[in-house]
């Protein structure tokens, strides 16, 4: 008897899970469907450029690149983890449970364990962060890697959103080691069910203002084009409400 696939996830496809189980399902099986919009695709870039400057002030990192492919990201990450820790790790790459994640920083502590930076191009944390590194910390935890702090490395200066310097930006880190936890313990069931949604065969949800909040969906052409549910002017931002299993969906 033919079984289904069973589709990875990524750290960012767990977080689409948590804004919205139909964009993540749309990631994965319909991603042609996504439409950036100039706004999004510069905001994106200047996200980018943030990277490369944390990694710039960093000269003695090691980038580990997926090259062929992400296997050898996991073996190049596995051979440097099990030497310890000598110089900080961008892009460290690290599978558990089916999910990958691709850590922005991996500083070595002095007792032998590492500390989980994650660079955000924004001037606060914002929970979406945290659940972002959750998911990170939890799939390093699940990988045997020791991890003493988690560490949000946002940018402390104001950012001019009409012309984003990247070679402007300084960084704050805020250590949200505790914050996290609570986040870190929900990952089991957030994975579960972020999985199951992926391997439906079709999914369909009533938009809403998450479809703009907390930014700009990329399949809201397409949801809006397909008329499937009026726009719910009421829906709290985050609702993950209204939202099924659809064979007419996809």
């Amino acid at each position: 008897m033919s079984t289904a696939p069973t589709h990875r996830l990524s750290k960012s496809k767990v977080a689409a899970f948590e804004h919205c189980p139909l964009r993540m399902w749309l990631q994965v099986h319909r991603p042609e469907l996504a439409q950036h919009d100039g706004d999004t695709l510069a905001r994106f870039q200047f996200g980018h450029d943030v990277g490369e400057k944390a990694r710039f002030l960093q000269p003695d990192g090691v980038l580990i690149e997926a090259v062929p492919d992400i296997r050898a990201a996991l073996a190049h990450t596995a051979e440097l983890i099990a030497t310890g820790p000598h110089h900080p790790l961008f892009e460290a790459t690290f599978r558990h449970a089916d999910v990958l994640v691709r850590v922005d920083v991996l500083e070595p502590d002095d007792q032998g364990g590492w500390r989980a930076v994650e660079v955000k191009a924004s001037n606060r944390v914002k929970p979406t962060h945290l659940a972002d590194l959750s998911t990170q910390i939890w799939v390093m935890r699940g990988a045997g890697v020791p991890i003493s702090q988690a560490i949000i490395r946002h940018v402390s200066n104001r950012i001019d959103w009409r012309r984003p310097d990247a070679t402007m930006v300084r960084f704050r880190d805020e250590d949200v080691t505790q914050r996290i936890e609570r986040y870190v313990e929900g990952r089991p069931a957030i994975v579960a069910e972020a999985m199951a949604t992926a391997n439906l065969p079709a999914l369909s949800r009533n938009m809403g203002p998450h479809c703009r909040r907390p930014f700009s969906c990329e399949f809201q052409a397409h949801c809006t084009a397909r008329q499937e549910v009026p726009l719910i002017a009421n829906a709290s931002a985050g609702q993950l409400g209204n939202w099924t299993a659809n064979p007419r969906a996809a």
